[in-house]
């Protein structure tokens, strides 16, 4: 491959396409091309942004996370954004160091290792989600060997088209890499799939009658709807298009995205655990306890002023028989040192409570 492009600098040609053959090439398609690849660096750029301030986020709040959880996230994290610099020097070659050139954008050595640097990113991440939809499925054995399975194929199909790609002499031979790319693609889709609907299921299995636990769970599906959405979308969106036109740069603007998509939604997720601690202290401290099958929207607490506590008190003579024998006629209204009047006490809330004295105690 290296060997294709110091040869075609010395002869002035790359596959057997000089300058004016290239430019020929793609004159039709020209503009396209170029917005493509200006529409995949700008997005690239802004995913990582916001791929950084998730990763203060994450890093600040959640610093004790499990560490195999984190070593996932810094790994992931550091290849995504090595893509994007990696992306950053390929556009720079193509605008800056060949500027006004067609015949660099026939050589294959930059994109043909985009497959093996997604794969480093994505299967990671695959993983994570992979893991919980295995506990979230009850510990299915079968369905870990199935994923396992799935994502060692991604990875297989990855490393076969980053290898059958570079060793093609341009990209119009992008196309023999076809099998080796769908399975890659089409094994990471299904993967996203199984995975997405495993964790649904499992969620919705969750539900127990509880209004708390039923809206937890509710906000559960939904993030898990917004963050692995994206990425699958894009892994069927880049095969379908690579079916279509093999040689065109479109499907290298999903291969671009698709590192960013996944590490930017596993941090979404990981992050959105902060939101849910927030929001389940605030309703813990503001509302009742949840009935079960009942909403707490008119179960709030109410204040409790105008309470009145009237409180009888009675004594009861338990003296000995000898003493009540030689005490007879003795009243047991005289030990009751108010006397016979009722006494009223304000408490500082306004309540009031009555000692009464009755002359008939039991």
């Amino acid at each position: 491959m290296d060997s294709t492009v110091l040869l075609g600098k010395a002869t002035g040609e790359i596959g057997g396409f000089n300058e004016t053959m290239a430019a020929a090439a793609f004159e039709e398609i020209s503009h396209f091309i170029l917005r493509c690849q200006f529409a995949s660096i700008v997005i690239v750029t802004f995913l990582s942004g916001v791929l950084v301030m998730q990763l203060f986020t994450y890093f600040t709040y959640q610093r004790n996370d499990k560490i195999w959880t984190r070593a996932i996230v810094a790994w992931s994290a550091s290849w995504t954004l090595v893509i994007t610099c990696y992306y950053w020097v390929y556009i720079s070659y193509l605008f800056v160091d060949n500027f006004g050139d067609w015949l660099p954008w026939l050589e294959v050595r930059w994109l043909a290792k985009m497959p093996v640097f997604d794969a480093l990113a994505v299967i990671p991440v695959q993983s994570f989600f992979a893991y919980r939809a295995y506990l979230l499925m009850n510990r299915n054995k079968i369905l870990l060997a199935v994923l396992v399975l799935l994502l060692t194929t991604a990875a297989g199909g990855a490393i076969g088209t980053t290898i059958i790609f570079g060793e093609q002499e341009t990209l119009f031979g992008a196309s023999v890499s076809g099998p080796a790319l769908i399975t890659w693609t089409a094994v990471t889709t299904g993967a996203d799939i199984i995975i997405a609907g495993c964790i649904l299921a499992g969620l919705l299995r969750s539900k127990t009658g509880w209004t708390h636990t039923d809206k937890l769970i509710t906000r559960l599906v939904r993030l898990t709807f917004e963050a692995q959405l994206p990425p699958t979308f894009l892994a069927l969106a880049y095969v379908l298009e690579w079916s279509q036109t093999p040689s065109s740069l479109l499907g290298a603007v999903f291969q671009s995205l698709q590192s960013s998509a996944y590490t930017v939604g596993l941090l979404f997720t990981l992050n959105s655990r902060i939101a849910f601690t927030t929001v389940d202290n605030d309703t813990r401290s503001q509302q009742t306890p949840q009935v079960f099958g009942m909403s707490n929207i008119n179960n709030t607490r109410r204040p409790t002023d105008g309470i009145q506590v009237d409180v009888q008190t009675y004594v009861h003579d338990d003296q000995p028989y000898e003493y009540t024998h030689d005490r007879k006629g003795h009243s047991k209204a005289d030990s009751l040192s108010d006397g016979d009047t009722e006494r009223g006490v304000v408490f500082e809330n306004g309540s009031r409570a009555h000692l009464t004295a009755g002359s008939n105690a039991v």
